[in-house]
């Protein structure tokens, strides 16, 4: 009868055991997904920020820091949450970035496409010093207005490949935590927008005045 009751006994506290570890293990699996939902979510945030026209050097180090997060973090019982999260926090990274390289690319080429109007507006010379003026602006002009043209088109690139990073998020997590299809398109037409009017406004700088 001992030998049974100890049995029964071992039994139980097994139960016991695997029931606390099931439980621990579901608690840990929930709070995985939340912490990593949370990371997320604020990853959008600092990528609607950023299309909203507002690219920081926080909002880049602010992601930066959610990713070291991620990485840091157990996710053990969340491998492929975790995973598709850090595409989605890569990719947003990525739109960011280039949002601010833009940021710094565009007053450069405006000022350019502006010194080249104002002199083909300016009164031309009897010598050749006009034409090289002239020459030497509109070289200016064409590398700053390239550079701002490879930067518009990448992040163009970046924010039409974007759906593909929250796709891989999109089973894991509430659809109001990602970027969402309006404003990534949204944000493609201003680019889109900004490349041709960019292109159009160099093309006017380059032109002699009508008489």
């Amino acid at each position: 009868m001992i030998s049974v009751k100890k049995a029964l006994f071992v039994a139980l506290v097994a139960l016991a055991a695997l029931a606390a570890y099931w439980m621990f293990g579901s608690y840990q699996k929930q709070a995985q997904h939340k912490s990593i939902a949370a990371l997320a979510a604020e990853g959008t945030a600092q990528l609607k920020a950023a299309l909203a026209g507002e690219p920081s050097a926080a909002g880049i180090a602010r992601i930066d820091a959610l990713l070291e997060e991620l990485r840091r973090a157990g996710t053990s019982r969340q491998i492929a949450m975790a995973g598709a999260a850090e595409g989605y926090l890569v990719s947003a990274r990525a739109i960011v970035l280039r949002e601010a390289d833009v940021a710094r690319a565009e007053p450069r080429a405006a000022a350019s496409r502006q010194a080249l109007a104002a002199h083909m507006r300016a009164p031309r010379g009897r010598d050749d010093s006009w034409i090289r003026r002239a020459s030497d602006l509109k070289k200016r002009m064409d590398q700053e207005q390239a550079e701002l043209d490879r930067q518009l088109k990448t992040l163009r690139d970046l924010i039409y490949t974007f759906p593909e990073a929250e796709k891989a998020l999109a089973p894991y997590v509430d659809n109001s935590l990602l970027l969402g299809a309006a404003p990534q398109q949204a944000a493609l037409k201003k680019v889109e927008a900004h490349i041709a009017r960019a292109e159009g406004e160099a093309v006017r700088a380059g032109r002699l005045p009508e008489r």
